[in-house]
């Protein structure tokens, strides 16, 4: 994994070396040509940094990439191939030479790459089809600038970080927004996953390279075939994503998708001869455990597996310096409630990999919704009547009362945005409200399970948490790797049709029938997504930074610069809830305090 940065000049001045030193480091890797300058640091060792740049003739191109596939990859390339042993960044530029601006058509894995053509002047940017990889960037008349994460890009000169009011009075609104190509800065965009850039002479454009609700959906679909390919699919996942580490850990919840990746990586991992990954989970850990709770479903995969399983926590006042850091130039710490004790402490033992199952409710573990109310909407109500939860009439009856009660929900009127402020589900100042354009923020309709599937991957928080643990993984020299969000299992999954998800009162059918004999019943037969343990650490835990944080905000003797965009008044008597009651479940004070710049910890001032 690499951090990496760059400028194209779409004038022709020549390439500034020195700022992408400055904006990278003395370990950077540099290389130039024409009116481009590219560089990339190593975040994960032992892997050079001169692995995410290629050079030949008029082609630079940086890379932050793992293909795979790489065999049928350069038997597609023919003569153009590179060696084996060559980088990922050697493979694209090869498909650029054949494929052009449709390369990543042919590139699987995760990627974001920026490359430039000094013959034509033309330059090329793409993001894999998820968006594991971040790409920033801050595109004028006069050059291309960008960066894997946003402190790389402002640090290179000339990308201002002026707010976006507009985004800001949106993101405080709608704890749901997503940035999709947007961020906090007014000049600096986001490479949306699936997208890509071309830039030639004084045009530049933006389109979506990836089209998965273009796939057919195989209706004749039949069991045994669709089980077998799912499997050998998830497997192929897993072993290409233990490629190049030694060190790996897994997530570990006891829930399906971590406990499928984990079942099958021990045993590759034990025939490659290298240790057993330590497993890393969101909730207590209790060998005495009831089975049917959170640490009854982690200690049965951990037992049935051998594994050594821990759930690190964050400090009352490394949650409190985690809020305090500028959520405009970094992460959305929402991400890294839970996930930044577990970077720590994977940090301490030299963990390079981290086997996540992050994405596979959106896909690969979908569990069927939008399924009943679209039977209900189509009239197909003996189909409703056959998938109750158990034999019987009044179960029958029921089953559709629900789905049509749920296609009413879906087609509800909901509140408009500027209303929401009013019913105090945001602490947003009036007076910037009143002022703001707000963006749109899509609604998801649950009608039908492949326009339910797409909704998810795209506009949901998937890329979101991706991204964030990418640049703050980056950081503790780890790489989170996602097998369930592998495209080609993803591609297999959307030709599947509705039954594949729901069979009957079984959700989530296909994978639970698809790891029949690796996971134990109790965790691959659970259908709870609840986490009332977990709930109520994390509840406590952030009652406890918000006292810390009203300490410091009593303390200050000015208010914060971006108090001016909050109802301060409704912010300290909020912070005295928590104060009084102890706990924080108040998800709009915690997006106004992620917000706010706090101040420094009196206490720490020399």
């Amino acid at each position: 994994m690499h951090r990496f940065c760059g400028s194209i000049d779409r004038q022709g001045a020549p390439a500034d070396r020195a700022a992408i030193a400055a904006a990278l480091g003395p370990d950077a890797a540099i290389e130039t040509r024409a009116a481009a300058a590219f560089g990339a640091v190593a975040t994960m060792l032992p892997t050079p940094s001169c692995d995410a740049l290629f050079l030949s003739g008029d082609l630079i191109l940086v890379a932050d990439a793992r293909i795979d596939g790489q065999a049928e990859l350069r038997a597609a390339l023919g003569d153009l191939a590179p060696p084996a042993s060559a980088p990922a960044a050697a493979h694209i530029a090869a498909a650029w030479r054949r494929w052009g601006s449709d390369c990543p058509l042919h590139l699987y894995g995760d990627y974001a790459f920026v490359l430039h053509d000094a013959a034509t002047g033309d330059g090329f940017a793409a993001r894999d089809h998820v968006g594991a990889r971040p790409l920033f960037y801050a595109l004028d008349e006069d050059r291309l600038a960008f960066a894997s994460d946003l402190a790389a890009l402002l640090a290179l000169p000339g990308v201002p970080d002026d707010l976006d009011e507009d985004y800001v009075a949106t993101t405080l609104v709608h704890r749901e927004f997503q940035p999709l190509g947007r961020s906090f800065l007014r000049s600096v965009r986001r490479l949306e996953p699936g997208h890509r850039l071309r830039l030639s002479g004084d045009t530049a454009r933006i389109d979506r390279w990836w089209q998965p609700e273009a796939i057919a959906v195989d209706e004749d679909a039949r069991d045994a075939e669709t089980l077998a390919r799912y499997r050998f699919l998830v497997e192929q996942a897993v072993t290409d994503r233990l490629a190049g580490a030694t060190r790996v850990a897994v997530h570990l919840s006891g829930g399906l998708d971590s406990s499928l990746i984990a079942a099958l990586a021990v045993p590759e991992l034990r025939r490659r001869g290298l240790a057993d990954p330590p497993g890393y989970s969101w909730h207590p850990v209790d060998a005495d455990a009831d089975p049917d709770s959170e640490p009854g479903w982690s200690e049965a995969i951990r037992a049935h597996l051998g594994l050594e399983l821990s759930a690190p926590t964050l400090s009352a006042d490394e949650m409190t310096e985690l809020f305090a850091r500028d959520w405009t130039h970094g992460p959305d710490i929402r991400n890294l409630l839970h996930e930044g004790a577990t970077q720590r402490e994977a940090a301490t033992r030299d963990i390079q990999v981290i086997l996540s199952g992050w994405g596979g409710d959106e896909g690969a573990s979908f569990n069927g919704r939008g399924h009943h109310p679209k039977l209900f909407a189509t009239g197909r109500w003996a189909t409703l009547y056959r998938d109750a939860q158990r034999p019987g009439l009044v179960a029958g009856l029921r089953t559709i009362y629900h789905a049509g009660r749920r296609l009413g929900r879906e087609y509800r009127p909901r509140l408009p945005l500027r209303w929401r402020a009013r019913a105090g589900h945001s602490l947003i100042a009036p007076g910037f409200l009143r002022r703001a354009r707000l963006y749109p923020v899509p609604r998801l309709r649950e009608f039908g399970v492949r326009h339910t599937q797409h909704y998810l991957l795209r506009y949901s928080s998937t890329t979101a948490r991706l991204e964030d643990w990418a640049i703050s993984g980056a950081a503790h020299g780890l790489d989170y790797r996602f097998p369930l969000l592998d495209r080609r299992l993803l591609e297999f999954i959307y030709t599947l049709p509705p039954r594949m998800f729901r069979r009957g009162p079984m959700r989530r059918w296909l994978i639970k029938q698809a790891s029949a004999g690796l996971l134990p019943d109790v965790v691959r037969l659970n259908n709870s997504k609840k986490e009332p343990l977990r709930v109520a650490w994390i509840e406590r835990a952030l009652g406890e930074a918000m006292i810390r944080i009203a300490d410091r905000l009593d303390a200050a003797e000015t208010p914060p610069k971006r108090a001016r965009y909050l109802d301060m008044a409704e912010v300290h008597k909020r912070l005295a809830d928590a104060r009084r009651t102890g706990t924080s479940r108040d998800s709009a004070l915690r997006l106004a305090i992620q917000f706010l710049d706090i101040p420094p910890d009196p206490a720490a001032r020399p």
